[in-house]
């Protein structure tokens, strides 16, 4: 078998091989984490091993096939998240196709090949046995270049019969074939004819901002609503023990009663007491319930999965206590226009559409291109050989005075009425973020102020309770004094934690705002003991 014939071959089994489904998605995703390896570097400072598939053993399968009851910390509970959460699972979904698109782009800007064959066989029932062959091949290549040049190289179909052939016949048709076309004025210039792979380029390095950002604010939403089940669990506890002590009143009060040493009056104040209790108990009970089935559908587990949260997390909160934030508001919207990762996108955009303002401006010209070719015929004395001194050759311009102006004068106008609204957008996001990052140190301080007035409230109704049980049982103040107390001292207690709550949700919010709660690298783990940043990087 003569060599080029065998090289040609074995170039098309190899080819061949690289038509797998699975040998194409191992090649999408080496592409894929290479651009986001470089983007990220370049967003982040350092390289992430982003994988877009999902774990295949996950909390959400394990449970599937078990009834034990499982509880969750707070860093299980990211973690369960990061594998399960179908959100979170979309969004890296998102940041892959980003970057896929990235790759479909750059291979514009870079040579192409194509190629392919053909055989047939015809000929006629009354001819006896004749029959022809006929067999076809095609092999090119093209490239755009980044100055808006296309370029096409062919090689003629005799010439691969004629490699793949045993024969030595040849009919010094031309064998290749280079064809050249530069715009001169529509669509000229680096600028314009990059566009594509520019915008490609910079909308990878949004997605990975959306995903940062988005990364952050879902750990924190977790991290609230796990701090708000674990409330809840704790405000049930109150609840039960407040039920209990106004059924212990009231069979005290109701055997003071039948010995003749209490009225109806202050039974039927005790048992009301009993009842409000009870139902608030169930109101407790049915909004945890609630809450819970609400953040398994967050975590992405089955909602009939038995999970517990980790009461614990209530008390380290109570330990850490609260604390003023000191920063000063200027200096937080100041951090956040200058961190934010969204509002850097918003900004970006800008220059975007400013881009695309030029190159509908460029769309204007008249279209005017230069070409030129040339073609490279066979030796005749050497089949398979090019002549280089018989090189045929052509050049010139063509000219379109696209007379039809409207539809280019309408997209002109329209990019720049949506710079214009890019321009609102922008200034519309400064105050949106200033507005965010007003509204978190507000709830600070009112999630702290809370506290103060709580803790206080707590101690007093705590005497109250304690002063009223040793009145009551002297007979020297009524039912209703000792019932009102103990009200009293179960609301504060809920509001107390909840301002607890309320103000560790609002210092996370705060830091969000700012830019500066950093996750690990893979998955939504980050520091809740992270310092509030002093000054702009």
């Amino acid at each position: 078998m003569p060599a080029p014939r065998f090289l040609l071959i074995t170039v098309g089994l190899a080819a061949a091989s690289c038509y797998s489904p699975e040998a194409n998605r191992e090649w999408a995703d080496r592409a894929v984490y290479s651009v986001l390896d470089k983007a990220s570097e370049k967003v982040l400072g350092e390289t992430r091993d982003f994988v877009v598939e999902r774990p295949v053993d996950t909390l959400r399968r394990r449970l599937l096939t078990t009834r034990e009851p499982i509880q969750l910390s707070l860093a299980d509970a990211l973690d369960v998240a990061a594998e399960n959460s179908r959100e979170f699972q979309r969004q890296k979904e998102s940041l892959y196709l980003a970057a896929l698109n990235l790759t479909s782009t750059l291979n514009d800007f870079r040579v192409r090949f194509g190629g392919g064959a053909n055989s047939a066989a015809s000929g006629q029932s009354d001819a006896g046995d004749t029959a022809s062959i006929t067999n076809g091949v095609d092999l090119s290549a093209r490239a755009t270049s980044v100055a808006g040049a296309n370029i096409l190289v062919s090689f003629a179909d005799t010439w691969l019969r004629q490699l793949l052939s045993t024969g030595d016949q040849f009919d010094g048709s031309p064998l290749l074939n280079l064809t050249i076309t530069q715009p001169l004025l529509r669509g000229a210039g680096r600028q314009i004819a990059r566009e594509p792979l520019t915008q490609a380029e910079r909308n990878v390095i949004y997605a990975i901002r959306d995903f940062e950002r988005y990364r952050s604010q879902f750990a924190i939403d977790l991290v609230a609503d796990y701090w708000n089940v674990v409330q809840q669990m704790a405000d049930l506890r109150n609840v039960e023990s407040n039920y209990a002590s106004f059924k212990l009143s009231r069979e005290q009060i109701e055997e003071l009663y039948n010995a003749g040493r209490r009225t109806i009056v202050d039974l039927g104040r005790a048992q009301q007491s009993e009842y409000s209790s009870d139902a608030q108990r169930v109101r407790a009970a049915n909004q945890l319930q609630n809450s819970l089935d609400s953040f398994k559908l967050t975590l992405g587990l089955p909602i009939t999965a038995q999970i517990t949260l980790d009461p614990e997390e209530l008390k380290r909160l109570v330990e850490a206590g609260v604390q003023e934030v000191d920063i000063e508001e200027s200096a937080a919207v100041r951090l956040s226009l200058q961190r934010r990762y969204d509002y850097q996108t918003i900004v970006d955009e800008v220059e975007d559409v400013g881009r695309r303002v030029l190159i509908a401006a460029n769309a204007l010209n008249l279209g005017l291109d230069f070409t030129a070719a040339i073609s490279v015929p066979g030796d005749a004395d050497a089949p398979n050989t090019l002549d280089w001194s018989k090189i045929n050759w052509s050049a010139g311009v063509s000219l379109d005075l696209f007379l039809d102006r409207i539809p280019l004068r309408n997209a002109y106008r329209s990019q720049l009425i949506t710079f214009d609204r890019t321009l609102r957008a922008r200034e519309q996001a400064e105050d949106q973020r200033t507005a965010a990052v007003r509204r978190s140190l507000r709830n600070i301080q009112a999630a702290l102020d809370s506290y103060k007035i709580q803790k206080f409230a707590v101690d007093l109704a705590e005497q109250r309770v304690e002063a009223t049980t040793d009145l009551y049982a002297a007979n020297r103040v009524a039912a209703l004094d000792k019932l009102d107390a103990q009200d009293s001292l179960l609301s504060a207690q809920l509001n107390r934690n909840a301002a607890i709550v309320d103000y560790a949700i609002a210092r996370l919010q705060l830091m969000n705002d700012l830019e500066a709660v950093r996750l690990s690298p893979q998955g939504l783990r980050f520091d809740l003991k992270l310092p509030m940043p002093e000054s702009a990087e």
